[in-house]
């Protein structure tokens, strides 16, 4: 390599090396900024909405205490009526266990005035309530009113009681002690600023997490290790910490990009990893920079190579046009220019096509996630609504037995009067009072004059159980016979001194709170706050008759989905693409649990809309960087034509030149090199050899890389990517962006595997006999056609054809192309057997039967030849066979005379090696010769002597109707005899055979042969 191609070589490395940073800064920095703005938007959404929820959390804490104050409350003064109506009451431990056991609490106690405990179900650590703490207990002696409640913790003993007192007389009070664990577990499931923050997520793996204002410790993290800790000892900067503020913050070793709320004295931090941006976009920017390499290598290699062959072979003047004081490389630069133009639209396809992936990657990733939120939320909130529904019965059941206890004591309080009371005291609607008939004896509701039902299908028929033995029956909430407003009705047996049931004590409630808890764990209620970016949402569709359960348009509820612009096929699990809704697009995923289709959907965000933007940005890059190579390669200064070309490798003896139909003369490989098992090396090689190898390395890495992520994927991007989302293929089956990436990795993982294998199987048989040789070779072509087979199969699948339907109907399918279809099918699978085995390719020279010509087209169901007449035959691919490819570096004219007995040989080889050198001059198609290959047969009337040219294939045919030419004019010259053809007359059989030409001249010396024998006897009667 001469000094200036090695100083040019050099600007074009660092001009590639520059472009790639250049490119690389670019799309990173791109990626990076249109990631952040897309979760900003969405965590200023999410901040948005944040008071509110934190406002319904607290007022959900609030409602939630009231009303478990209330109940205990109920239950101290439900022992103060016992204590006032003669219901048995006595001030002992054994009487208050009792009490204890009926109300289901923890502890009862009698406390008079001064603090002392008068009676106690348990020993419980004792507490002084004497004290100032105990104060408000004590309001119940001025007010006659159940007391607030009144909490106590002693944490030496592990002990966290709350307190409730009501009135019994004037020096006593009754007080029920409780643990509010309950209490407090409630709160945090349903109003705790845990409860609020667990359910906000960013992006795929984004968060919400708290810190107090007060002393920076984290109030709640999704990591419950770090909930109580130092955030700033966690790496949290305390400037960073400002309402409003958008920046990365580093927390527990993991780098964070964050939205910083202030509320009240808590900062509220909505954050992403790094991780969740870095993986998806460095996968993005990695495949557009290795597009864009193997674009700038290929181009830069080519001109490089032909650059040296130039030298090699000395400069050609006719490849330079003078342009200024510089040259123009017409070769380098017409091939650079298309390498160019096809890499820059590769670069585009690609850049849009990755964005386009990315984008939709991401969101489907994140809409998966989001709808697998709302399950599991939907799961909690049906199990949260059974065991509301459980402990609202178990609440209430409490109060029916309590109201049973006191009437079975002393059934004189079955008045109206003492039943109202009664009633205030357990804080219920209405207190009934059957008999063993199941008639009403009493009540303080205005209904009189009751019976149970005897049909089973009325609402108090369930109630005759409590006269059977039945302890106690809750009925479900449900409308009023009567009324028809939602009440619920619990009853308790009454049992006589032998046991008997007696009656039963039933009470009536209006379940409002429970509704309004009930209401909440509702489909629309859990839905309706579902924020998915900046403008998803969240709706269902129900599965018993496809109606919309919940849609945020308050006109599509109850409509069917069917109706307005959705299809049977986007109602399923699983369903990841598209959808319609009254004219407008969404990108949705779906999850089907046992009443609904849950759907996550959004409007094309901020990724999909950028993604032209990008592509062209990253095109203009492309482009700049394109231009700049492509000049220095296609431009160099004046220099001197000089050199000698030296001797034609091996590599270039086995390359020829083939003219293709479009009339371009291009360099191919001889047939028969093709089949020769043993590669060029690397200086043998031409300047396209080269490239294609370059080209088939940059695709073996491509493929080798997808083929270890696939295989590594877990390990290299983690189980939630982007990457493993499309290879889990969760997303829908059609053809679309995921289909199409993932059978192109599948392709990369079957080609990888298939070509190990063969690579073994080619080392294998080196080490084998003959026989093992041709296994190794026909398991190695079997392994290629099934691999190809395979992801045919694979992908059909992938993009949404039913390939078990497609194999069923194989049968079926076969009988039709017998019919009908059989010799269509039989020509395609030619057609690409031909491609597959490389056979012979357009511009070959082939011949097939007797036809010989040129292959001007390989289609789908027939290969087309053009003969030296410019005529085109037309063969179907199945009549394809017995082809003899005649590709090669040079051919071989030949020209077979035959000379009389009488002549003498040593005379015509004489003059043959003084003549045949100026026939080559006469012959510019020849290309080396003529020879003289001697005598070739000795026929019956002539000894036949052969003559070889050296030419191309192309000119065989017609050179070797010129080379008979010469050889006619030259034995005529020298007066050497051509013997006639034993063709004649009494010899039909041969006759038939022979040519026209050959019969012609058969009758000319037949009539010589005549006009001989007639003068011979002319002669003869006058010499008598």
């Amino acid at each position: 390599m001469s000094r200036k191609l090695k100083v040019k070589t050099a600007i074009l490395i660092v001009v590639a090396v520059a472009s790639l940073a250049v490119m690389a800064v670019s799309l990173t920095t791109m990626q990076s900024s249109l990631s952040l703005d897309s979760y900003t938007d969405e965590m200023k959404q999410e901040a948005s909405d944040l008071k509110t929820l934190l406002a319904e959390a607290n007022e959900e804490t609030e409602q939630n205490t009231v009303t478990y104050d209330e109940i205990y409350q109920s239950k101290a003064e439900s022992v103060a009526f016992m204590a006032n109506n003669n219901v048995g009451f006595e001030a002992t431990d054994a009487k208050m266990a009792e009490y204890c056991e009926l109300l289901d609490v923890d502890n009862v106690m009698v406390v008079d005035r001064d603090g002392t405990i008068v009676a106690r179900a348990y020993n419980s650590p004792p507490q002084n309530f004497s004290s100032s703490r105990f104060n408000q207990l004590r309001t119940v002696f001025d007010d006659g009113e159940p007391s607030a409640a009144v909490e106590a913790e002693l944490p030496e003993q592990d002990w966290w009681d709350r307190y409730y007192a009501a009135r019994i007389d004037d020096s006593t009070m009754v007080v029920i002690e409780q643990n509010p664990e309950e209490l407090y577990q409630l709160i945090a499931d349903t109003g705790s600023t845990a409860s609020v923050l667990k359910n906000i997520s960013i992006g795929q793996h984004g968060y919400m997490f708290a810190v107090s204002g007060r002393d920076y410790l984290i109030e709640y993290h999704p990591l419950s290790n770090l909930v109580g800790s130092d955030a700033l000892d966690g790496g949290i900067d305390v400037t960073d910490l400002e309402d409003g503020a958008f920046t990365w913050m580093t927390l527990d070793g993991e780098k964070l990009y964050c939205g910083v709320s202030k509320i009240d004295d808590a900062y509220y931090i909505a954050a992403v990893p790094e991780s969740d941006m870095t993986a998806s976009r460095n996968v993005t920017v990695g495949v557009i920079l290795f597009v864009f390499f193997a674009v700038m290598t290929i181009i830069i290699t080519y001109g490089i190579f032909v650059m040296r062959e130039d030298e090699r072979r000395g400069h050609d003047f006719e490849d330079y046009s003078p342009v200024g004081p510089l040259r123009y490389n017409k070769t380098i630069g017409k091939k650079a220019a298309v390498l160019s133009l096809v890499g820059f639209l590769g670069i585009l396809v690609i850049s849009f096509y990755m964005q386009t992936l990315f984008a939709l990657s991401s969101e489907s990733v994140a809409n998966n996630e989001r709808v697998n939120e709302i399950e599991g939320t939907i799961q909690r909130a049906e199990a949260r609504a059974d065991e509301l529904t459980a402990q609202y019965g178990e609440r209430y059941l409490s109060k029916c037995e309590t109201a049973a206890y006191i009437i079975e004591r002393n059934p004189a309080l079955a008045t109206r009067d003492k039943l109202q009371e009664l009633a205030d005291v357990l804080q219920i609607k209405s207190v009934f009072v059957f008999d063993a008939a199941g008639t009403l004896t009493a009540t303080n509701s205005t209904y009189t004059n009751f019976v149970l039902s005897d049909d089973p299908t009325d609402q108090s028929y369930e109630f005759r159980q409590l006269l059977q033995g039945v302890e106690y029956v809750v009925q479900e909430p449900q409308a009023d016979e009567i009324s028809g407003e939602m009440a619920q009705y619990i009853g308790v047996a009454l049992y006589d001194a032998e046991g008997g049931a007696d009656g039963f004590v039933q009470i009536g409630i209006r379940p409002t709170r429970l509704e309004n808890l009930l209401a909440s764990v509702q489909i629309e209620s859990i839905l309706d706050g579902v924020k998915v970016g900046t403008d998803g949402f969240a709706f269902a569709v129900d599965k018993a008759d496809n109606t919309f359960a919940y849609f945020p348009d308050d006109r599509l509820l109850g409509k069917e989905a069917l109706a307005h612009g959705m299809t049977e096929s986007q109602l399923k699990d699983g369903y990841c693409d598209y959808i319609t809704i009254d004219s407008k697009q969404y990108y949705a995923s779906s999850l089907e649990t046992d009443n609904y289709y849950l759907y996550v959907a959004g409007t094309e965000g901020e990724l999909m809309e950028e993604r032209v933007p990008l592509t062209l940005i990253t095109g203009g890059i492309a482009l700049a960087c394109l231009v700049i190579i492509f000049l220095l390669l296609a431009f160099d200064r004046e220099f001197s034509f000089a050199g000698k070309p030296k001797n034609g490798t091996d590599a270039e003896q086995r390359m020829i030149d083939v003219k293709m139909p479009s009339g371009r003369t291009i360099k191919t490989e001889s047939a028969a090199s093709r089949w020769i098992n043993r590669s060029f090396k690397w200086n043998e090689k031409t300047a396209e050899q080269k490239i294609l190898s370059v080209a088939q390395w940059l695709a073996a890495i491509s493929v080798l890389a997808v083929f270890i992520a696939v295989v590594f994927q877990d390990r290299i991007f983690g189980s939630g990517s982007i990457f493993s989302y499309i290879l889990s293929g969760e997303w829908q089956r059609g053809l679309n962006i995921f289909a199409i990436t993932a059978c192109i990795m599948f392709a990369c993982v079957a080609m990888t595997v298939a070509t190990i294998v063969q690579k073994l199987l080619r080392l294998l048989s080196g080490v084998l006999g003959a026989r093992g040789e041709t296994v190794c070779r026909l398991v190695g072509s079997f392994i290629k056609y099934g691999t190809i087979i395979g992801m045919l199969y694979y992908c059909l699948a992938l993009i949404g054809v039913d390939t078990t339907t497609l194999l069923a109907s194989a049968g079926i399918l076969s009988i039709a192309i017998s019919f009908g279809a059989k010799e269509l099918v039989s020509d395609i699978l030619s057609g690409l057997f031909i491609i597959f085995e490389g056979e012979f390719r357009v511009g070959d020279i082939i011949m097939v039967g007797d036809w010989r010509g040129t292959v001007v087209e390989i289609g789908v169901r027939t290969t087309k030849i053009e003969d030296g007449s410019k005529n085109i035959k037309v063969i179907r691919n199945s009549n394809v066979s017995d082809v003899i490819n005649m590709t090669k570096q040079s051919s071989y004219a030949s020209c077979d005379v035959g000379i009389e007995y009488g002549e003498s040989l040593e005379r015509v080889e004489n003059i043959l090696a003084q003549e045949l050198p100026f026939i080559r001059k006469r012959l510019p198609a020849i290309q080396d010769g003529p020879f003289y290959k001697g005598v070739v047969s000795l026929g019956d009337n002539s000894v036949n002597i052969r003559i070889v040219v050296q030419c191309d294939e192309s000119d065989r045919i017609q050179l070797e109707r010129d080379l008979n030419r010469e050889m006619k004019l030259l034995f005529d010259k020298y007066d050497i005899s051509i013997p006639y053809p034993q063709v004649v007359l009494n010899q039909p059989v041969e006759y038939r055979k022979a040519t026209e030409a050959e019969k012609r001249t058969a009758d000319l010396f037949n009539e010589e042969q005549k006009n001989a024998a007639k003068d011979l006897g002319n002669e003869e009667d006058e010499e008598r």
